[in-house]
């Protein structure tokens, strides 16, 4: 039986909400009875107001009627939450609303703008009085780092409805940008979710440590798009003149609303990023490990994933490309800097020893992996794409090339193990040379083109290229996820058989590649840095040497299981 508690109706929250409902009521009434306009800016404030009334008189009848001590779910965490949503929503609108749609003379629009005002301010008052005072327990969201959360979703929900899919489709940074926004928007979303379902025990660290990794990822990638997002927008594009005759609706502000809404979000999440680390460091020290940032290997990594940021950042301020090798240049960059980052937050948190795969290998691995990847890009897009006064491509260049210093040193911090400590098969010399093979194969995906392969000599050679390519990704899924011993039989010896197979595909690969593509076809005279024949002598390159490494590691890989297994 549902027993009626008026007292949530005379305490000052409930008064307080009582009032809001009245209000927003108010509001979207006078806004229907103006007409309707197709105008986004306009659904957006009809949908805060209706929104914030629906949302409002639902949690009044929950609470009269103790439904809400029966839900599965955080109440305190869901009614702090929404205040502080409802809050930024009748904010915004009561901006939006007479910026767009008032006048002198407009009496109800000028009538449901004072309401949205007044609501905005109870709304306000409703999330001082729901706020967690300090030493009192309550959820999450009650709390500052939960109210920026909140905070941060909406300021990426007001990005998003000032997005213009023709602006940005064309340029792969101001694309970036718009990934930032999404992913940092995502990420917000599921700590609210979980936080407000209860969920957060499913998380497979302390939730602290998630949050403070998820911040500093979220303030990295706004920094860049506080750099890009400007730049792409504005670079040869001044205010259009008709600007002045559409005023708010001019397509051209909705570019500097999403800047500032950028800078908005950027410091709101630094002010995250500070408070949670606050939390961590004197309320949670014991889970986080700052010895794995101050050590060399991690201070090699800070290096990497800082240097890493500045290249793609400068590549992107140049513009797009559509050659695949700047395009394996950029995927180089990002790639690397992600999965750094990515190592310094889950070693940094502790996170690493809970996941279900070799940890060193994975690290091992990558870090050969980006040495190597970092070396082609610093070769590759100088010869490409740089000249004597291009500041920003010789700039990335140089960049490129501490990329790969600071690569190249994580790698042999990483093979500088105490004497007698055991490594995983990627720390050894056939693992290394199965990273080279994938990255050589890489190299030569990049350079083919579908004219090149027409005959069905050429088809198999690009069928030896990928058949030894997923073979070589799957042996090193394989060895990472610590599978190799369900196999029925000698995975090594598996490997030798593989190793073998591929070398004798690889030698005739060797002698068809130039010989189809070369015969009767000299190189023509106007031949630049992008002419499809200079690719063939890539592939032919890439493809002997890929063989030279395949027969060494098959070599190495018999000399080990049948020479020094044996003894």
């Amino acid at each position: 039986m549902v027993t009626p508690d008026v007292r949530t109706l005379t305490v000052p929250v409930g008064i307080v909400r009582m009032l809001e409902v009245i209000l927003t009521c108010i509001s979207f009434s006078l806004v229907a009875s103006v007409g309707y306009s197709t105008n986004s800016f306009w659904t957006w404030c009809m949908f805060t107001w209706c929104f914030c009334f629906c949302v409002t008189l639902l949690i009044l009848v929950l609470e009269l009627t103790s439904l809400s001590a029966k839900l599965p779910i955080s109440w305190d965490d869901f009614t702090a939450a929404f205040a502080m949503l409802a809050t930024l929503m009748m904010l915004t609108a009561s901006i939006i609303y007479p910026s767009f749609f008032s006048c002198s003379s407009c009496s109800r629009q000028i009538g449901a703008t004072i309401t949205s005002c007044l609501a905005f301010i109870l709304y306000a008052v409703e999330v001082g009085l729901t706020r967690a005072k300090p030493g009192e327990i309550s959820g999450f969201l009650s709390t500052v780092p939960g109210l920026l959360k909140v905070l941060e979703a909406f300021v990426a929900c007001i990005i998003f409805i000032c997005l213009d899919k023709h602006l940005y489709s064309r340029y792969p940074g101001l694309q970036w940008c718009v990934a930032v926004y999404s992913i940092c928007f995502i990420f917000a979303l599921i700590i609210i979710i979980f936080t407000i379902c209860r969920l957060l025990a499913l998380f497979p660290a302390p939730f602290n440590k998630i949050l403070t990794g998820c911040n500093v990822l979220a303030v990295l990638m706004y920094i860049t798009a506080v750099v890009i997002w400007p730049l792409y927008s504005f670079r040869n594009n001044p205010r259009p003149s008709f600007c002045s005759d559409l005023g708010v609706l001019c397509p051209w502000n909705h570019l500097v609303v999403i800047s500032c809404m950028t800078c908005f979000n950027l410091v709101a999440y630094i002010v995250d990023t500070v408070y949670s680390f606050r939390l961590v460091f004197f309320v949670t020290m014991v889970f986080v490990d700052v010895k794995s940032v101050t050590q060399p290997v991690g201070i090699m990594r800070i290096m990497a994933a800082i240097l890493t940021c500045m290249t793609f950042s400068l590549v992107a301020s140049t513009g797009l490309d559509t050659s695949p090798y700047w395009a394996w240049c950029m995927f180089t960059w990002c790639f690397c800097f992600f999965f750094t980052f990515l190592t310094l937050i889950l070693e940094f948190t502790t996170v690493n020893t809970k996941l279900p795969f070799a940890w060193d290998d994975f690290t091992t691995a990558f870090s050969i992996l980006a040495t190597l990847m970092c070396l082609c890009s610093s070769v590759i897009y100088p010869t490409f794409f740089t000249c004597k006064s291009c500041h920003r491509e010789i700039g990335a260049s140089v960049v490129s090339w501490m990329c790969f210093g600071a690569y190249v040193c994580e790698v042999v911090l990483a093979h500088l193990r105490p004497s007698g400590q055991s490594s995983g098969f990627l720390s050894t010399v056939p693992g290394i040379m199965k990273m080279l093979e994938t990255l050589l194969a890489c190299l030569i995906f990049t350079s083919l083109e579908t004219e090149q392969f027409t005959s069905p000599a050429m088809k198999w050679c690009v069928a030896v290229y990928s058949l030894c390519f997923i073979f070589a990704i799957l042996i090193i899924l394989l060895t990472l996820g610590q599978l190799t011993s369900f196999f029925p039989f000698s995975f090594d010896k598996l490997v030798i058989v593989y190793n073998t197979l591929a070398a004798v595909m690889y030698i005739t690969a060797m002698v068809i590649w130039p010989r189809y593509s070369f015969r009767n076809k000299p190189r023509p005279p106007n031949c630049g840095h992008h002419c499809p024949w200079d690719k063939l002598v890539v592939v032919t390159f890439m493809t002997i040497l890929n063989c030279i490494v395949y027969i060494l590691d098959t070599a190495y890989s018999i000399r080990l299981v049948f020479c020094v297994s044996s003894q």
